[in-house]
């Protein structure tokens, strides 16, 4: 008889008997996850935390992290290079345990980010990301002032 014939004859069979073992059930393995497979809650306070981390690293003052007092919400003005979506990122590696979501939405007329952080339907911290004034493009030239009123 040929090898060839063989050797497809052989996995055929293999393949039968892995196949017949594996619907069988038995010796059955639990599927493999890096994540726990219960996500433990997570704090406002902790929360905070993180994000002031990751805003720091990704080069924000914190004299431009303003809390907005009686809410959960934290406007923060960002230079014309930074860009939210790497906030949104990094923030999403940091809640990967956690039981958190992630809701960021953009406001064009604004020129606003909003990115939420909620906990089922519960907004835990809610970041507002706004540019900074831009300074005038010509030398010698002071911004503009807004005009006064004349009643």
């Amino acid at each position: 008889m040929d090898k060839r014939v063989m050797l497809i004859a052989v996995l055929t069979v293999l393949g039968i008997v892995l196949t017949v073992i594996r619907e069988s059930g038995e010796g059955h393995a639990e599927p493999f996850s890096l994540l726990p497979s219960s996500r433990q809650p997570v704090t406002a306070d902790r929360v905070h935390r993180m994000a002031d981390t990751t805003l720091k690293a990704q080069g924000i003052k914190r004299e431009n992290i303003r809390p907005i007092r009686g809410r959960n919400d934290v406007r923060v003005l960002m230079p014309p290079s930074f860009d939210p979506l790497t906030f949104v990122k990094a923030m999403r590696d940091s809640l990967a345990g956690y039981d958190a979501q992630l809701v960021s939405m953009e406001n064009a007329r604004e020129r606003t980010t909003v990115v939420q952080v909620k906990n089922g339907d519960q907004i835990m911290k809610a970041y507002i990301f706004s540019k900074e004034p831009a300074t005038t493009a010509r030398k010698g030239v002071p911004p503009s002032q807004p005009k006064k009123q004349i009643r």
